[in-house]
């Protein structure tokens, strides 16, 4: 645990300073467990000082700093169409030829770019948004909302961390909402719940809550008190996930995040660029948060990890 945590710390400090990002963070979850196995942040600041440091960075942004996640989300948008039986991995979108056009708003692709018939599969690994947008036609929003929900969003972690608690969900969610939620803006959620919710997929489509303390020594009783992992329900069926992780390797081989492809090892991997609201409307011209998550090895998962950048200057792409 010692070596990964020092491991993704060092790294974060490495992509701060390549990327030139203002603040970022490393969360390593152990797939088939829950475990947290490394939870890096920067900037951090040195326990035994604390009091040196501003209150803002005393707190864990894993928890506290709420984020649009982007084309992250979008594994969840699949993952709720293929379980729910609304799309499969050839599934041709009929919509995506061009913006959609709904309640007078036209909503674009993040490259404006246009991909007409494309297959379910492919639109993943190339972040389509109107192909999301489709999927979310086919299934409705209350059935994808429903889906959302069982996949966390919105819900506490409850992991034994101070700053634990729900993160807000949209209490409107019209047409225009569904459009932008299925490809992972208008949507707030923190990195734990995020990971907690992509880790369904790697855990074969049920749900772990993330746990950061392993055991407890009773002093008094002088006896070691283990911690057992907390196993939710049975989100989406085996069969929905094992689909949606062959989705996430054709993304880590073919798509925006085939850097991380390996020879060694089989990788179920997607980026993510988000836009940043902006305080006075709309979102900030200047300002993206880029990240990553993904698990490994594909085929009997070990570690589900994420990784956020915010506000890279070299690159805003993830």
């Amino acid at each position: 645990r010692r070596d990964l945590q020092n491991l993704a710390e060092q790294n974060l400090r490495y992509g701060i300073d390549k990327y030139q990002a203002d603040r970022g963070e490393i969360l390593i979850l152990e797939s088939q467990t829950g475990k947290i196995l490394a939870l890096a942040t920067w900037p951090n600041y040195e326990p035994w000082r604390y009091y040196n440091y501003s209150p803002e960075v005393l707190k864990n942004p894993s928890l506290t700093r709420l984020y649009e996640p982007g084309s992250t989300f979008k594994t969840l948008t699949i993952a709720a169409g293929i379980d729910s039986g609304a799309i499969q991995a050839d599934t041709i979108c009929t919509r995506c030829s061009g913006p959609r056009q709904i309640a007078g708003y036209s909503i674009k692709t993040w490259n404006d770019v246009y991909n007409p018939n494309i297959s379910m599969i492919d639109a993943y690994a190339k972040s389509d948004n109107t192909a999301m947008i489709f999927i979310t036609d086919l299934l409705g929003s209350d059935r994808f909302i429903d889906y959302l929900k069982k996949f966390g969003i919105g819900q506490q972690i409850k992991i034994d961390l101070q700053d634990d608690a729900r993160t807000p969900f949209p209490n409107k969610i019209g047409p225009v909402e569904t459009a932008t939620i299925s490809f992972g803006q208008g949507i707030s959620t923190n990195s734990l719940e995020l990971l907690r919710a992509v880790n369904v997929i790697a855990n074969q489509g049920t749900m772990l809550e993330p746990s950061i303390i392993e055991k407890v020594f009773d002093q008094q009783k002088q006896e070691e008190l283990k911690i057992l992992s907390k196993i939710g329900e049975q989100i989406i069926s085996k069969e929905a996930a094992a689909t949606v992780t062959k989705m996430m390797i054709e993304a880590a081989q073919h798509g925006e995040a085939q850097w991380i492809a390996s020879d060694k090892y089989t990788v179920a991997a997607k980026t993510g660029t988000s836009q940043v609201p902006d305080p006075r409307g709309g979102y900030k011209q200047d300002e993206t948060i880029a990240s990553f998550i993904g698990f490994a090895p594909a085929s009997n998962p070990r570690f589900t990890m994420l990784v956020k950048l915010e506000n890279p200057k070299s690159s805003p792409w993830a």
